[in-house]
């Protein structure tokens, strides 16, 4: 049982980890919207939070898949 539990817990990283990257793609592809449209402290600050967040879910995965082997 405790297997099946680690199991599910690989899915729920994995997962998470693939739609937290997605957003944070989607976040920078609003950021060149809002410079495209005038609004360019908005797309500077979209970009530079997609930046810090890939940033963040790079250590994420690093940390979860890479460093405890």
């Amino acid at each position: 049982m405790a297997q099946f539990f680690e199991i599910l817990y690989w899915i729920a990283i994995v997962g998470m980890s693939a739609v937290l990257a997605l957003v944070t793609l989607l976040i920078f592809a609003i950021g060149f919207k809002f410079i495209k449209s005038k609004r360019s402290i908005l797309g500077l600050s979209c970009i530079a939070f997609s930046i810090v967040s890939a940033t963040m879910i790079v250590l994420m995965v690093n940390h979860t898949f890479l460093l405890n082997t």
